[in-house]
Parts: C-alpha cells; sequence; structure tokens
C-alpha cells in the first residue's frame, strides 16, 4: 500500500536533482524541511521523523512502526558580481573592462525517506536526496567569462541504511549510498588569445563529465539519561573519476588564417593558434575529484514538558578537493583546471523547540557556516561562496493521529565574496578579474509525515 507512493518519490528526486549551492561551497544540507526550522541544529539527536534516515540511520530504531516522509524545499538565490577594477593587460598595457552580472537562480530539493522495523531490535531505512549540488549563470558577456558562465553540478543519492538497538540507550546505524554525478561547465574562449578581447569574437567551451560510486556511513545514538540525546554521525564521500567530452563553438576569428598577426610573416595569427589549441582539446575527457567526508556531532536537551534545546557542530573535509584537472584522453591535452585549495570546515548551529500545544510544535535556530576558500586569488567564479550565517524558524502540526505537517524558512546572511584573479594569456598578457559578489538565499520548506 505503501510502496507505490515511496517508489515515485524516489523517482522525483532522481529527475529533480539539487541544483543550488546552500551550504559551505556545493553541499547541501536541505535534506529535511523539518530540520531546516532549527537551522539544522540537533540533526543527529533530535529524532521525530523519517528523515533520521539520512542525519543519522540509529535514530531509525526510535521511530515507532513504519513512517514515510515526503518533502521539499523551494530555494531562491541571488549572486551579483560587483566589477571593481576588472580589466586585461596586452604589451604592457592596461585596459579596463566594465559591466557586472547576476546570477538568479530558483530551485527545488526533493527529499524522501522510509523506515520499516524488522524486530525489536533492527530497523531497515530507504531515502534519496542531492548532498551536493551548484548552478550559476553569469551569462557570456560578463568581465569573468574566460573563468565561467554557466556551472552546473549535480549529485543524486539513493540510501539503504540498518539501524541496531540492543537496549533503550544505545543504537548503531550503518548505511551504503549509491551516487551519481553529472557536471557541466561552460566558459567563453578569447579567439584573440589575449590581444583583443571581445564578446564578439569569443569562442564558446562546454565540458560534460558523469559518474558513480557507492559510498558508506555509521552512526550512533546515545540515550544518557530520559530527555538527553548524543548522535554522532560519519558520512563517506564519494570519489568520482569522471569521464566525459570537451566541445567548442568556434568564432570565425577562431580559424586558420584569421584573427590577428602575432607578430610578422610567417609568425601564424592568433585565429591559427586558437583552432589548434582548441581542436587539441576537443574530444573525451576525463577528472578526477574526491568529495569531502563529513563528521557530525550532535545533541538534544529536553527542558521541562516545553522546551529542548539543540545543537550541532559538523567538519566537512573539504581539504580533499585542491586542484581538478580536466584532460583531454586521446591528446593528454589539459582543457581546463579549477584550483580550488579547499580547507576543512566548521559548521556550529543552535536551535530549540517549542511544544506550544500536543498538536503544535515551533522552532528556531541559528547556524555559522564556514566556506573552504575565501582568499580573493583562489576563490571561483564558479562557486561564488562566502562564510555565512543561517536564520531559520518553523513548525510542526499534527494533523491526525498518523499524519504530521512540517513548514520552515530560512535566511541566510552572506558574506561578501572577493575576488582578485589574475590569468595569463597566450601572447603573455593577463586577464584581470577583481570584484565582489553579494549574495542572497531564501529557503522555504514543507514536508508531510506518516505514520502507519
Amino acid at each position: 500500500m505503501v510502496r507505490n507512493p515511496l517508489s515515485a518519490a524516489l523517482a522525483a528526486v532522481a529527475l529533480s536533482v539539487p541544483s543550488l549551492a546552500l551550504a559551505s561551497s556545493f553541499q547541501l544540507l536541505e535534506q529535511s524541511p523539518a530540520q531546516l526550522g532549527k537551522a539544522f541544529a540537533g540533526t543527529a539527536s533530535d529524532i521525530t521523523d523519517a528523515s533520521t534516515v539520512y542525519f543519522n540511520p540509529a535514530g531509525m530504531s526510535r521511530l515507532e512502526g513504519r513512517q514515510l516522509t515526503l518533502g521539499g524545499n523551494a530555494v531562491f538565490t541571488e549572486a551579483d558580481f560587483v566589477n571593481d577594477g576588472s580589466s586585461y593587460t596586452v604589451s604592457g598595457n592596461t585596459v579596463s573592462v566594465d559591466g557586472g552580472a547576476t546570477t538568479d537562480e530558483t530551485g527545488f530539493i526533493p527529499n524522501a525517506y522510509w523506515v520499516m522495523p524488522l524486530s525489536e531490535q533492527f530497523t531497515l531505512g530507504l531515502g534519496a536526496g542531492g548532498p551536493f549540488g551548484l548552478s550559476s549563470d553569469f551569462g557570456t558577456t560578463w568581465p569573468g567569462r574566460y573563468e565561467a558562465t554557466f556551472s552546473e553540478l549535480e549529485v543524486m543519492n539513493f540510501n539503504a541504511t540498518t539501524a541496531w538497538a540492543p537496549n533503550d540507550q544505545i543504537a548503531f546505524g550503518l548505511g551504503v549510498s549509491y551516487q551519481r554525478i553529472d557536471v557541466q561547465l561552460e566558459s567563453q574562449f578569447d579567439s584573440t588569445l589575449g590581444l583583443n578581447p571581445d564578446p564578439a569574437t569569443d569562442s564558446g567551451a562546454r565540458i560534460e563529465g558523469d559518474d558513480d560510486d557507492f559510498v558508506f556511513d555509521a552512526s550512533v545514538l546515545w540515550t544518557p539519561a530520559p530527555g538527553t540525546h548524543i548522535g554522532l554521525l560519519w558520512r563517506q564521500g564519494g570519489d568520482f573519476a569522471l569521464s566525459g567530452s570537451a566541445s567548442f563553438d568556434y568564432n570565425a576569428a577562431c580559424a586558420p588564417e584569421a584573427g590577428l598577426p602575432t607578430g610578422a610573416p610567417p609568425a601564424p595569427t592568433t585565429g591559427t593558434l586558437c583552432a589548434g589549441a582548441l581542436s587539441a582539446r576537443e574530444g573525451s575527457v576525463e577528472a578526477g575529484a574526491e568529495m569531502p567526508d563529513t563528521l557530525t556531532l550532535s545533541g538534544s536537551q529536553q527542558l521541562g514538558d516545553q522546551w529542548t534545546l539543540h545543537a550541532d557542530v559538523s567538519q566537512t573535509r573539504w581539504s580533499s578537493i585542491q586542484t581538478i584537472a580536466v584532460d583531454n584522453v586521446d591528446s593528454g591535452e589539459n582543457v581546463t583546471e579549477l584550483d580550488l585549495r579547499y580547507d576543512d570546515t566548521l559548521r556550529l548551529a543552535l536551535g530549540a523547540s517549542f511544544a506550544w500545544s500536543d498538536a503544535m510544535t515551533w522552532r528556531f535556530g541559528v547556524a555559522k557556516d564556514e566556506a573552504p576558500q575565501t582568499d580573493p586569488e583562489y576563490a571561483s567564479p564558479r562557486i561564488p561562496d562566502e562564510d555565512r550565517t543561517w536564520l531559520a524558524f518553523g513548525a510542526n502540526f499534527l494533523l491526525s493521529d498518523a499524519v504530521s505537517l512540517d513548514v520552515s524558512y530560512a535566511h541566510l546572511m552572506v558574506d561578501d565574496a572577493e575576488l582578485d584573479r589574475q590569468e595569463p594569456t597566450a601572447t603573455g598578457g593577463s586577464y584581470n578579474l577583481q570584484g565582489k559578489f553579494d549574495s542572497t538565499v531564501n529557503i522555504i520548506g514543507a514536508q508531510v509525515n506518516w505514520r502507519f
């Protein structure tokens, strides 16, 4: 009776993977609208619905009966690039570049979870969502077009978990996830090789790749005393060897004998060099990317009959990502390189739940989320990221003995991401991208929980 709705929910997730970077870099926390209301404080210790399949599988043992949770988050993001001195240098002369850019993305992040007890001690859970994702589109004329125009990364996650509770105080969880990653990166290529950058003579570049992997998670839920819950979760990041293709939209200025002279004859023109460079990079490509492991420690403490406090300390081991090189399989030529040089990050969250009545509970939360790279020299225009502060609130409504509804809202205050990047050109000059990103994020989430 429940099998068909769950199958439909899993299919919806597979077709609607997250596409916005909301936590540090391109990590996505939005796996539960209920937890969103506490700014994701107490994720591994506050066990209220089937979303514990993702946040702490050990918590499945504390749920009553079979449970199904279906939810989604509507995410509204905007990042404005404010130009502050961008330029290009050619033959020792610096030429100013005007203009800014805006990426305005609206996305939907769905989640689906199913929990079923197998015995008094063992519980099985299934879940689907997306732990990583990003999308940005700055257009093809902005000052940073040679580094990024359009970027999209999607990671689908299908999770199977089990929980074992030998007694009322301790429970253990173990899970395995199938993950699939799809990436599309687009940018412009200067057909004049830095001698006269102009959108009218740019060529277009597109890189696509995908791969899949199996990853594991392990968790513990400890209840040392009534009303006190402590949860610990380790989640492995996927190790992907992406394969795909690089393709180019050649401008008329990127052709043999076209373009500008690079010296006295018989020196080749910029068009000849451009066409040769792109043809050597076109075709099958490969790249390696190791997603970060995460470690989360959570605590929830009940204070009387109405109030419960929640806290989270989470580490994301972003240092697994330093440089991502995309290489042509046949020629060995480097097509592009993302020099990210990420550091590990911490996320701190504090929240509270208030039982207003038997049928309604309010939730509140605040969190501080670090960015893995804030150096203007290495901050990537594909991921305009900085430290952020979460402010959130939400509510749970008991609609019947078997059905409840969660609604939540969060506002993210993102620090300005500064850029001061300099990239050399093939003719001895440089592209200089200087400015900042002013970003805002708002999230509205809702989920329905059934108990059978």
